[in-house]
């Protein structure tokens, strides 16, 4: 367990291909009518996200970078962190793109993590001590171009795997938070991704680790953490996984879900959920609302994180 204090999420933005796949007819070109109803309806992706040829995560996670910063000085960031297990370079990292695109100073900390599905809670963590520690606002951005990563034969994964970035501006004020994680690295193979690609997954294998590893470790940080959240924000693995999650915590009127519209954009999902949900706030806006958020996969691996938000969060998603 990790306990933090001084910290906040202040905004939250996604950005999103306007490109929009209807998975049941590219499913059904590969696998046949009756298989394609029977993906589309277990995953709960009707359609997906993907960028145009040459477009890559950067590309996407500009815009919602810039939405985020609105209104910041650019003095005023102290860090940036990017997860992404999809930079067009090994490196410069995205980071530093980030802090010559967007005019930041330069002496900001810059940092990529690669953590794939289970990122976002890591990156917040990471940005969060930035900012308690620097006294200055931190850039987390997080997205993927994961079509360009899977193998378009595997229905298991075309139908699943989007394209997204978020942006989430942390600022160094705010209350305590904590996060936990969990890492089994003998399972690797059951979801993994070779430098050349593609994606292999093993979607039994993370399901039975989802519902028995993962579910208990999330009982286990709902007791060391306190009562129930307000709402509970997973990784949208995919619906039927995400809604058995829900159910097994108890926590099903309270899911958040970005599922339906942007189908899995990886570790960007939980963030995106944010970005694109509304908190029924008071008519000022000012009401805080305490959320667990929760990735897992690659790895294998999960985390989570408890932490206040209030309802006047600016939040939104933009397409290009």
């Amino acid at each position: 367990m990790v306990r933090l204090s001084g910290f906040s999420i202040e905004a939250v933005f996604g950005c999103v291909p306007a490109r929009t796949t209807d998975n049941f007819t590219v499913t059904a070109a590969l696998a046949g009518d009756e298989k394609a109803k029977a993906i589309v309806q277990a995953t709960g992706f009707p359609v997906r996200r993907s960028v145009e040829r040459g477009v890559d995560v950067l590309d996407l996670m500009r815009p919602a970078a810039e939405r985020a910063l609105d209104g910041i000085a650019r003095d005023e960031v102290g860090g940036v962190v990017a997860v992404s297990f999809s930079a067009p370079e090994r490196f410069p990292s995205l980071a530093a793109r980030l802090q010559r695109d967007l005019g930041l100073p330069r002496t900001v900390a810059a940092l990529d993590l690669g953590m794939a599905c289970s990122g976002y809670p890591y990156g917040l963590m990471v940005a969060g001590q930035l900012a308690a520690t620097s006294g200055r606002h931190v850039l987390l951005v997080d997205g993927d171009v994961q079509s360009a990563h899977v193998d378009v034969g595997d229905v298991a994964t075309l139908a699943v795997m989007s394209d997204a970035a978020t942006a989430t501006l942390v600022a160094p004020t705010g209350g305590v938070s904590h996060f936990s994680f969990l890492t089994d690295g003998s399972q690797g193979d059951v979801l993994r991704c070779p430098a050349a690609g593609p994606i292999h997954m093993n979607g039994f294998g993370v399901f039975r680790f989802v519902a028995a590893d993962v579910t208990t470790f999330l009982r286990e940080f709902m007791a060391a953490t306190g009562d129930s959240p307000d709402f509970f924000v997973p990784h949208q693995a995919n619906m039927y996984m995400v809604r058995q999650l829900a159910s097994s915590l108890g926590l099903s009127d309270r899911l958040l879900s970005s599922g339906p519209s942007f189908a899995n954009p990886g570790s960007c999902s939980v963030p995106l959920a944010l970005a694109a949900g509304g908190f029924p706030g008071d008519a000022n806006g000012v009401r805080d609302f305490n959320l667990l958020l929760a990735a897992f996969g690659a790895g294998l691996s999960a985390s989570a994180a408890r932490m206040d938000v209030s309802s006047g969060m600016r939040r939104g998603v933009v397409e290009i």
